[in-house]
């Protein structure tokens, strides 16, 4: 072993746009690479390779349900405060009392709002005959 080490080191490629290989462009096969994952991404349909396209489907949902999951627990503190509420609310909803009368009056104010909120959504996607968009822009 050299004393400054020269000898240990790999020589370094540098790897450059058009890096050529035996004279032919690496860029052509880049480009064919693509076109045959283009044709092979549009030739995945359901009714052509269903077993394929339902691997896919679950291995996709899986790693979807795997980033939900990590994100959640990255925000363990906001997910438990929610859960909390929601069992409170869900308490002071069953049990019986004198603030059932303010517990009614807000469900019946939230129904109100979730139903044009609800109409609303639907008139954007083309649902629906207008007049509702009408009475919230009035």
């Amino acid at each position: 072993m050299a004393a400054n080490g020269a000898s240990c080191e790999q020589p370094q490629k540098r790897v450059g746009p058009k890096d050529k290989q035996n004279g032919k462009s690496t860029d052509l096969s880049l480009r064919e690479r693509r076109q045959k994952d283009k044709e092979e991404r549009l030739s995945l349909v359901l009714w052509r390779r269903p077993v394929v396209t339902l691997h896919y489907f679950l291995l996709e949902t899986l790693i979807k349900l795997k980033e939900c999951t990590l994100q959640l627990w990255q925000r363990r503190g906001t997910v438990f405060i929610f859960l909390l509420l929601c069992f409170l609310f869900s308490i002071t909803y069953s049990t019986d009392g004198s603030h059932q009368t303010y517990v009614q009056y807000l469900e019946k104010k939230f129904l109100w709002c979730a139903y044009w909120v609800g109409l609303g959504i639907l008139s954007s996607v083309g649902l629906g005959t207008g007049l509702h968009t009408f009475l919230l822009y009035l």
